[in-house]
């Protein structure tokens, strides 16, 4: 029985790694990796329930995080590590879980993974042409890259719920403006207000720094550049998904745990074209390539 799902993020993380291993001649074992893992929450679900679903497959799931980001709390991944021992004690996590600085080589050899992939994660990267780089050296060919993610294309910035915020580059015009925004009472202004009492004036301050130096949004067309680039082939197909997820649990509907394969690639785009403007896109990546000269 498959558990509930703590985000919809997860169950949707859930659904397409399951679609994608029908697909892939994968070997019995599958290694897993969950980039920014941050509180092992989606490793948790993946771990608790991706084997339910394939049985006849054995996975094993790794995560890292990085330390200098600056917007963990001090000792966050000790107790991440305790989450995942409390609920699975006979994996090594110890072994499985790391800690890396920003700017280094992830810590696993070429071709280790069948499947890498980031759950709100890519908007957070300083230098995407390494995160996509250390993608294509750590997947095993026909291995897949899967992340979901809010596009620079999204109206609604998704941690301070104000329109457009990312794309403002001047700092000033980018503190005045959530400013302004703030006192017209937008955003997370008046909730973060009530549980931690801050000025208005200090709250844009803030969170124009946090905006200016901890986000890095990207375009839908920057990202198939970066795909190209690093030999990637890229698509968003299960965007619209992400969507019917939400109205299925907005309904009462039970999950959907694999999706339609014969898909429409006219369809895929489309809704992936404007869905990216509501909020979270699916960047889906194999590492294959099929030309041979014979051809």
């Amino acid at each position: 029985m498959i558990s509930e799902a703590e985000s919809i993020t997860h169950q949707h993380l859930l659904s397409v790694l399951n679609t994608e291993l029908t697909k892939l001649d994968l070997a019995d074992t599958v290694r897993v990796l969950d980039i920014g893992c941050g509180d092992g929450h989606l490793i948790k679900y993946l771990t608790a329930n991706i084997g339910v679903l394939n049985p006849a497959m054995k996975f094993e799931i790794y995560g890292f995080d990085v330390d200098d980001h600056g917007v963990q709390s001090e000792g966050y991944f000790a107790q991440t590590i305790v989450l995942l021992e409390e609920n699975f004690p006979n994996i090594p996590w110890q072994e499985r879980l790391r800690v890396i600085s920003a700017d280094e080589p992830w810590p696993y050899p070429d071709g280790f993974f069948d499947i890498v992939l980031s759950n709100q994660v890519l908007e957070h990267v300083a230098d995407h042409h390494m995160f996509f780089a250390e993608t294509h050296r750590t997947l095993c060919d026909n291995g897949i890259a899967v992340h979901l993610f809010p596009s620079k294309h999204c109206v609604y910035e998704v941690h301070l719920h104000l329109p457009w915020v990312h794309r403002i580059s001047n700092h000033d015009l980018l503190e005045t403006y959530i400013r302004f925004l703030s006192r017209l009472g937008l955003g997370k202004y008046k909730r973060h207000n009530k549980k931690s009492p801050l000025s208005v004036e200090k709250f844009a301050q803030r969170h124009a720094d946090y905006i200016f130096f901890f986000t890095n949004y990207l375009t839908c067309s920057e990202l198939c550049k970066l795909g190209k680039t690093h030999h990637l082939p890229t698509t968003f197909r299960y965007t619209k998904e992400f969507y019917s997820a939400k109205l299925r649990a907005i309904l009462g509907l039970k999950p959907t745990y694999i999706f339609n394969k014969n898909r429409s690639v006219l369809a895929d785009s489309l809704s992936a074209f404007f869905l990216r403007y509501v909020s979270a896109v699916t960047l889906v990546q194999h590492k294959t390539q099929r030309y041979t000269e014979q051809d």
